[in-house]
């Protein structure tokens, strides 16, 4: 994820702007661990198309989350240019079914994407209703092994809630490390109130914004994780957006809230008005058991 709230956006800006500018280095969430398949099976790789199709995973700038067979749910600020303005749908590629990002099995999903969604009210100076969603060319088979839907929540998590985000992002704010493989974190919901305290981020969350991360720092998301999941209880509950440096002690990181923008989603999405296929909620709840009986072994 993260970046200062002056340079999220210069930054992602930045990786994406030209096929040379793209950033090649890989990196991971800042003091997570190897992401599993199981859990993270709804994760994709958001890639500028053209760099990716010359070498695979060296597009990745930004991650999402497959919310329907045709609909990638991801952060406002991964979908525009530096001046702003929506990138066309031809600038993107979609890549999904695998954690690791640079190998291709006969797993991986690879698709075009047919229409880039905005919200109308996006705000990049202060990252308000920072949501946004590209439509798939084709869509994903609902019995596919290795990537399938995610189902949303529709309530905001509660505080201190425990939650997990994942991504190819970097490691430490500012530094990337060359790794290729999904990262994880285990991250806490924090009060709101704490967060807009005048020692963190003196009232920059507004509502549509969740807090969530630890205030001794050392557990984030970081840069080119912005877009990616954030899951609670085996749903969808978030959406990495932005926050100051990466991991820092009293800042924790700043996400889009799931719940308060779902109409929107559902109203935008592929199909408007889509459900979730019961047998996607099914396994995205067995998956979210199967970690924290990892976590207590």
């Amino acid at each position: 994820m993260y970046q200062t709230v002056a340079c999220i956006f210069a930054l992602v800006a930045l990786a994406v702007a030209s096929p040379l500018d793209v950033d090649t280095t890989e990196s991971r969430i800042v003091g997570g661990f190897p992401a599993l398949a199981a859990s993270t099976r709804h994760q994709v790789s958001i890639r500028h198309r053209s760099t990716d199709e010359g070498r695979f995973g060296s597009g990745h700038f930004c991650g999402g989350s497959l919310v329907n067979n045709r609909t990638v749910l991801t952060a406002a600020h991964c979908l525009v240019d530096e001046r702003d303005k929506k990138r066309p749908a031809t600038f993107f590629r979609v890549v999904g079914g695998s954690t690791s990002r640079t190998v291709q099995t006969e797993d991986t999903v690879v698709r075009k994407v047919s229409r880039v969604v905005v919200h109308e009210r996006y705000n990049p100076n202060n990252f308000d209703n920072d949501v946004g969603l590209l439509i798939l060319d084709e869509p994903v088979p609902a019995t596919h092994p290795a990537l399938r839907t995610i189902p949303m929540t529709s309530a905001s998590p509660s505080t201190l809630s425990s939650c997990q985000t994942s991504g190819w992002g970097t490691t430490q704010y500012g530094v990337s490390q060359t790794t290729i493989e999904l990262r994880a974190v285990n991250v806490t919901v924090q009060q709101i109130a704490l967060c807009n305290a005048t020692n963190s981020y003196q009232g920059s969350l507004l509502p549509g914004m969740l807090c969530v991360g630890e205030f001794q720092g050392g557990r984030d998301a970081c840069q080119g994780d912005s877009g990616g999941p954030l899951v609670c209880a085996g749903l969808l509950a978030g959406i990495v957006s932005h926050g100051t440096g990466c991991g820092e002690p009293g800042y924790p990181g700043i996400y889009a809230d799931v719940a308060y923008y779902r109409d929107w989603i559902l109203r935008n999405g592929a199909g408007s008005g889509f459900r979730m296929p019961v047998v996607s909620l099914v396994m995205s709840v067995l998956a979210y058991f199967f970690v924290k009986l990892r976590d207590r072994w």
